[in-house]
C-alpha cells in the first residue's frame, strides 16, 4: 500500500473512531507504514535541496547588499560633506570674482548644480589659479556625488527585489515541509489510536474471560466439589492450574496482553530536527557584520521538535541577542552541539540534565538575530569540544 493511500485511510480512521474506540480500522497501519512515511518525508527534504540552495544564495546576496549599502552610505555621506565644503569655497571665490563677469552670485548658488550656471565668457579667465581649481573640484564632486547616489539607489532596489525573492522561496519551502509533517503525523496519530483501540479490546476480552471463569467456578461449586484453582502470572503470561480430585492437573497458557508501539531506532545518532527539514551546505557563507557562517541553517516549520543528536548532557542554556534561545549539548562522545534560534526550550529542561539520543531539547524558531528570517535551526558541531567544523556532512547523513 502506498504511503499516500495509508494517509487517506489513516485520516478516515481517526475521524471515524468513537470515544470508546469501538470502530475498527478497515486497513491496519503497521510499523512498516510509519517507516515508509518517514522515508517519504526525508525524500521531500532531499527534493527541496535545489530551492533551498536558491534561498541560501539569496540570503548571502542580501547580506552582501546590506554590507555594501553600509559602506556606500558612509561613502555618500563623506562625498556630501566634501561637496558642502567645496560649495562654501566656491561661494567665497564667486563673491570675490564673479561680479567682474557681470552677474550676481545668486545665479551660481541658486542653481541645482554648478553646471547649470550660465557662466559668461572670460569668467574662469578672471579667476586665480586657486579659484579655478576650486570651481573645477566642485564640478568633479557634484558628478561623483550623483554617481554615488545612483549606485545606492540601485543597491536599494536590488535589496527590495532580493527580499521579495526570499519571501517567495521561504513560503514555498515551508509549505512543503508543513505538508510533509502533516502527512507523517496523520499516520503516527492513526497508529497510536489503532493501538489504543487494540489495547482496549484486549483488556475487554481479558475481563470477559475472567468473568466467564468466575461464573463457571461458581456454577461448579454448587454441584460438585470445587477443585483448587490457582492463577499465577509469570513474565506477563497468565497460567491457570486446576487440580483434579486424583491430584491430576491441567495447565492452560494464555498469550500476554501487549501494546505494540514503533520501536526505537536503536541508532546512536539521529537528525537533530525531528520533522521535515531542508538545508544546504552554508558553512563559510557571508553573514551580517562581516562574519562568516560557522554552522548549517536547517529550515523547518516553527515548533518542529529539536532533539539530542546523540545521548549526552545539557551543558549550557542561554538567551542572547545573537543566537536567541540556545542550548549546547555535550554528547557522550565528547563532541559538543550548539542549537540556536529556538522558539523555546523543552518543558523542564535544565543544565546538567542527561538525555538519551532523540531526547527533546526544544522547538524550531527564529529568535535572536534571526527574528526576520524563515524559522530554522542554526546548528554547530565541535568535535571533542574544540573548534567548530562544518556540520553539513554529519547532518546530511542523518537527515536527508
Amino acid at each position: 500500500m502506498s504511503v499516500r493511500r495509508v494517509i487517506v485511510t489513516a485520516v478516515a480512521f481517526v475521524v471515524a473512531l468513537t470515544p470508546a474506540f469501538t470502530v475498527a480500522a478497515q486497513t491496519e497501519i503497521t510499523r512498516d507504514d510509519i517507516a515508509a512515511a518517514e522515508a517519504e518525508r526525508r525524500e521531500i527534504s532531499a527534493n527541496l535541496q535545489s530551492v533551498t540552495g536558491d534561498y541560501d544564495a539569496s540570503v548571502a546576496r542580501l547580506i552582501e547588499l546590506e554590507n555594501s549599502l553600509t559602506s556606500l552610505g558612509i561613502e555618500l555621506s563623506e562625498k556630501e560633506q566634501d561637496l558642502a565644503f567645496a560649495r562654501v569655497a566656491a561661494r567665497d571665490v564667486a563673491t570675490d570674482r564673479y561680479k567682474y563677469a557681470g552677474a550676481s552670485t545668486s545665479v551660481l548658488f541658486h542653481s541645482a548644480t554648478i553646471q547649470d550656471v550660465p557662466i559668461r565668457a572670460g569668467y574662469l579667465a578672471l579667476l586665480s589659479r586657486e579659484g579655478t581649481d576650486t570651481v573645477i573640484r566642485l564640478f568633479a564632486l557634484e558628478e561623483s556625488y550623483r554617481e554615488q547616489q545612483a549606485v545606492v539607489e540601485q543597491a536599494l532596489s536590488s535589496q527590495i527585489d532580493t527580499k521579495n525573492e526570499l519571501e517567495t522561496l521561504a513560503t514555498s519551502i515551508l509549505s512543503q515541509l508543513e505538508a510533509a509533517n502533516r502527512d507523517y503525523d496523520a499516520i503516527v496519530r492513526a497508529y497510536e489510536i489503532q493501538e489504543e483501540e487494540r489495547r482496549q479490546r484486549e483488556e475487554a476480552e481479558r475481563l470477559r474471560r475472567e468473568e466467564e471463569e468466575r461464573r463457571a467456578r461458581e456454577a461448579t461449586s454448587t454441584t460438585t466439589t470445587t477443585p483448587a484453582v490457582t492463577t499465577t502470572t509469570v513474565s506477563g503470561e497468565s497460567t491457570t492450574t486446576t487440580e483434579g480430585p486424583a491430584g491430576s492437573s491441567t495447565t492452560t497458557t494464555e498469550p500476554p496482553t501487549t501494546t505494540t508501539e514503533p520501536p526505537p531506532s536503536g541508532a546512536s545518532m539521529v537528525c537533530p530536527v525531528n520533522g521535515a527539514v531542508a538545508f544546504t551546505d552554508t558553512w563559510g557563507a557571508p553573514r551580517s557584520g562581516g562574519r562568516s557562517h560557522k554552522g548549517v541553517d536547517m529550515i523547518a516549520a516553527r515548533g518542529t521538535p529539536l532533539v539530542a543528536i546523540e545521548a549526552g548532557t545539557v551543558k549550557r542554556m542561554r538567551n542572547s541577542a545573537l543566537g536567541g534561545i540556545t542550548v549546547t549539548l555535550k554528547g557522550v562522545s565528547g563532541d559538543e552541539y550548539y542549537y540556536a534560534h529556538l522558539d523555546g526550550w523543552a518543558a523542564g529542561l535544565a543544565v546538567g540534565q542527561s538525555l538519551s539520543v532523540g531526547g527533546l531539547l526544544g522547538y524550531v524558531g527564529s529568535t535572536g538575530n534571526a527574528q526576520y528570517t524563515v524559522p530554522h535551526l542554526h546548528f554547530e558541531w565541535a568535535p571533542g569540544g574544540g573548534a567548530a567544523v562544518n556540520p553539513y556532512p554529519l547532518v546530511a547523513g542523518l537527515c536527508l
